[in-house]
């Protein structure tokens, strides 16, 4: 086993990792820079070695709880989870689409893993702990506007829809961030000589129908179970991210109409940015795409 740990990747490798714990331990506002290339040597020590890479991890665990910083032990198992997956997904030459659903699974699971359990220490205050100075705020407009009862509940409400929605905005957040994570690394990661794939243009990204029957599952279970239920939570946790997945298929559809039309490419942007801006309607129509196939439909009437 100890002859195929490369010596010399393995130790640039650790100082780096141990760099990036050390940086995030001192300057932790740092992490949204860092997080975008903290992969890097992770994902190469796996694709040269694996071996070279356990090690390094180890030694980067072990001396990252020297700190005593919770935050930084947990970023890095993380990220060293994350660099992982990504590597061995490159090895298998895996599209990038695929690598970025991958990647986004496995790192949400973890992510709300690890969250659950600091909060079962004590290490990390619950949703409803973390939006107490919204509540207040809210409290504060009720009584300045005295407000009637029904419109108390709707103010409360939005609160409780906060806390519950919390783990949804946890995995759309890890998706976004790995989308541009991926745009970053890929390029760099081709200078060490490592293959990488490209995204495939917008137009051609194309969602399996399923999703369209799983979200009006999700949609049907959110709307027909009591409020503040665990059955309720999980629908309406699942509608937010499927709806996530509408919103691309929608962006899809756009960049596939304007590509048939022959638009100009700004023309394309600026139908794009306001797909991402009226967010509610793009998923509309992603939803439809979906289920009734539009591009289909562009493609046989521009016949």
């Amino acid at each position: 086993m100890f002859s195929k740990i490369k010596p010399k990747e393995t130790l640039v490798g650790t100082i780096v990792l141990l760099a990036v714990a050390l940086v995030l331990h001192f300057m932790p506002w740092s992490v949204m820079i860092i997080a975008c290339f903290a992969t890097l040597p992770g994902i190469i020590l796996w694709y040269r070695s694996i071996h070279s890479f356990g090690l390094a991890t180890l030694i980067t665990i072990l001396l990252s709880t020297l700190t005593g910083d919770l935050f930084v032990m947990t970023f890095m198992i993380i990220l060293l989870a994350l660099s992982a997956v990504i590597a061995q997904l490159l090895k298998q030459r895996a599209s990038k689409e695929h690598i970025l659903y991958v990647a986004t699974l496995v790192t949400s699971i973890i992510t709300i893993g690890a969250i659950m359990i600091l909060q079962g220490l004590k290490q990390l205050p619950y949703a409803q702990v973390l939006l107490e100075p919204y509540q207040k705020i809210v409290n504060q407009m009720i009584e300045m506007q005295n407000l009637d009862q029904q419109a108390r509940e709707v103010l409360n409400n939005s609160v409780h829809q906060l806390a519950v929605q919390l783990p949804a905005m946890i995995v759309v957040t890890i998706a976004i961030y790995l989308i541009i994570t991926l745009m970053i690394i890929f390029p760099i990661l081709r200078k060490f000589k490592i293959a990488t794939p490209v995204f495939r243009p917008l137009y051609l990204w194309q969602m399996k129908r399923s999703l369209f029957i799983i979200y009006a599952i999700a949609l049907l279970v959110s709307v027909t179970t009591e409020p503040a239920t665990t059955i309720n939570s999980i629908g309406i946790n699942f509608q937010i991210v499927l709806g996530f997945l509408l919103v691309i298929q929608g962006l899809s559809f756009i960049h596939y109409f304007t590509t048939i039309k022959r638009m100009p490419v700004a023309v394309s942007v600026i139908f794009i940015v306001l797909g991402i801006i009226f967010y509610p309607m793009t998923r509309l129509i992603g939803l439809l795409d979906l289920g009734l196939n539009l591009k289909s439909m562009i493609k046989n009437d521009k016949r």
